[in-house]
């Protein structure tokens, strides 16, 4: 059976699209910077707006930070939402926003802000992805998709999926809802498992939890699939898993048959299909 294809929700295209970045660490600073870059490719292949960025992240830079992630001992002690938008800002001329406090934290406050189009999770606990999945799944709000990027020493995956109650259309006719991370993988709802993040206080004690390039090449995989999304309309892979040992990569069909394997039903599937 050949994959399905997801296509682009069309008011995208005529409206500024509002992204949450959610951590601005290891994936996020360097995503920050992909979006910026995205934000010029789009807008010259003729997309009206571009994108707006508000990023969340109440940690500062650390000594350990500098090197492995997009950070110089110039930036210690400073948080690393306002650095980083504040150099993309002034590079590109953008009038992005930072938040340097933890998205929880801000959304249970009173100032009112538009809601995003897209979260873009760079978070390194179980906590964090919990707390964005019971947002995503209460039904509040006006917020599409999700994309999430995780990554352990070797191994990353990156997976695109969208809110629940929201509908897809592909060329042929209506393709179920992609998946969210927490919905391909269940694991990481599971309270009973304890975060294992812990902050390093040396550049060879974090390179020894996370090695030095893991997150690059999860940030490229994650950037080229919003890059086909808002560039032709549709993808065909919502997703990616890449185990850096290895040297091998994989991408998540847009297909049942292949959630399947997570341990996923889509509702409306074949179940018949999906067991053989």
């Amino acid at each position: 059976m050949e994959t399905m294809e997801h296509v682009l929700d069309a008011s995208l295209l005529d409206k500024r699209v509002q992204i949450y970045l959610i951590g601005v660490g290891g994936n996020g600073a360097q995503m920050a910077t992909c979006l910026a870059r995205l934000d010029i490719a789009i807008k010259a292949l003729g997309h009206p707006y571009g994108l707006h960025i508000t990023a969340f992240d109440g940690d500062r830079v650390s000594e350990a930070n500098v090197g492995r992630q997009l950070y110089s001992p110039a930036d210690v002690g400073r948080y690393k939402a306002v650095v980083t938008i504040h150099r993309l800002n002034q590079f590109y001329g953008l009038d992005w926003i930072a938040h340097p406090c933890r998205f929880e934290d801000f959304e249970h406050g009173a100032l009112r802000r538009p809601d995003a189009d897209l979260i873009v999770s760079c978070v390194d606990t179980r906590s964090a992805r919990q707390a964005l999945h019971a947002r995503l799944f209460e039904g509040s709000g006006q917020r599409r998709y999700w994309l999430d990027l995780g990554n352990t020493e070797a191994t990353a995956q990156v997976v695109l999926g969208e809110a629940p109650g929201r509908r897809s259309h592909s060329s042929t006719g209506q393709s179920p809802r992609l998946p969210c991370v927490t919905e391909l993988f269940p694991e990481l709802l599971d309270r009973s498992v304890a975060d294992t993040n812990t902050p390093s206080c040396s550049v060879r004690m974090s390179l020894a939890s996370q090695g030095l390039f893991i997150n690059d090449v999860a940030v490229r995989y994650a950037a080229q699939i919003l890059y086909e999304l808002f560039s032709n309309g549709r993808i065909r892979q919502h997703g990616v898993l890449i185990n850096l040992e290895s040297k091998r990569s994989g991408p998540i069909d847009i297909d049942p048959v292949a959630w399947s394997r997570f341990g996923y039903c889509a509702a409306g599937a074949d179940t018949d299909a999906v067991a053989a």
